[in-house]
């Protein structure tokens, strides 16, 4: 599915690639649609926003249908709501032993 609506190619070095939360096909029956939908996280073109994507779609060979939700939120909102209501985890060089060279 999806080669009738896609925002995201492998074309060039500045390519972006969602990082894919969830996708599921399913086909009820023989004679129904196939359905599709996709979750995708990723950032705006200008990496100024986090996007979190649902896509759906329903494919026939007569037909097929689709819409995809965009949700965005600054990246910067969502680090510092990250550091405010996240859990806390600390290591440091202090807390792992020292490696030791063996001697032949």
């Amino acid at each position: 599915m999806k080669a009738l609506h896609s925002r995201y190619t492998a074309e060039g070095h500045n390519a972006q690639y969602p990082l894919i939360l969830s996708q599921r096909t399913t086909a009820p029956t023989h004679d129904t649609p196939i359905l599709f939908q996709e979750f995708c996280l990723g950032l705006s073109s200008d990496q100024s926003r986090i996007v979190l994507r649902r896509y759906f779609e329903q494919f026939s060979p007569t037909n097929a249908q689709w819409v995809e939700y965009a949700h965005s939120i600054p990246a910067a909102d969502l680090i510092h709501w990250i550091m405010t209501h996240g859990q806390l985890h600390i290591e440091c060089s202090q807390d792992t032993p020292p490696k030791h060279k063996e001697s032949h």
